[in-house]
């Protein structure tokens, strides 16, 4: 009985020590980002004949290894990583999709509706649809965005483009990596404003 008594003691402060441990130790908590449209007071776009371009946005398609609340970085050639602590605060292809209608809105600028509200086909000047191909940071600190991009009219396509953004970022700070792909995002948003504008004045 002795003998089990003194070897179930340094048991009993094992597990008493491990469980104070996980009580006292507190984990980091989880960090929450957004992707940010460009303010209104950054750029105003025209007056006049673009404020009556009407745009339907189709849903954003994003690849399935980003498709998720963790923060995806590239760690290596083939090699990827999830940040368990830091997450998107929305599901992605809903963010990116908001983020280029509100810059449209501004840049174009147009009324910009969903492809899931109800618009008449009288009233939509172009139809936009956008895949997005690459959205991460690699592991020298390089924000990447890759994507492809079409616009239509009623009489078929018009534009096709594929167009890749680096920003520099950051290997191991979201902050900063998030900031970055952002300034991509905002970068193609500036692009396909000016193919919208050009194919309205074109049409006008």
């Amino acid at each position: 009985m002795l003998v089990n008594r003194l070897v179930f003691i340094p048991l009993l402060s094992v597990l008493i020590l491990s469980l104070a441990a996980c009580v006292g130790g507190k984990t980091s908590p989880s960090q929450f980002y957004m992707l940010e449209p460009i303010s209104g007071f950054e750029h105003k776009g025209p007056a006049g004949t673009f404020k009556k371009t009407a745009i339907v946005l189709s849903p954003v398609h994003v690849p399935h290894y980003v498709d998720r609340p963790q923060i995806v970085t590239a760690t290596g050639k083939n090699a990827y990583q999830l940040s368990e602590l830091n997450r998107w605060a929305e599901p992605l292809d809903h963010n990116i999709g908001r983020v280029l209608a509100q810059n449209l809105t501004v840049l174009v600028p147009a009324e910009v509706f969903f492809s899931n509200t109800s618009t008449t086909a009288e009233r939509t000047n172009f139809r936009v649809s956008v895949n997005i191909l690459e959205f991460h940071a690699d592991p020298q600190g390089q924000a990447g965005l890759t994507a492809q991009w079409q616009i239509t009219r009623g009489d078929g396509a018009l534009v096709n483009r594929q167009v890749s953004y680096r920003a520099p970022a950051s290997s191991s700070d979201y902050r900063i990596i998030v900031e970055a792909l952002n300034d991509c995002l905002n970068r193609l948003s500036r692009d396909l404003a000016a193919e919208l504008q050009g194919l309205a004045n074109r049409k006008s």
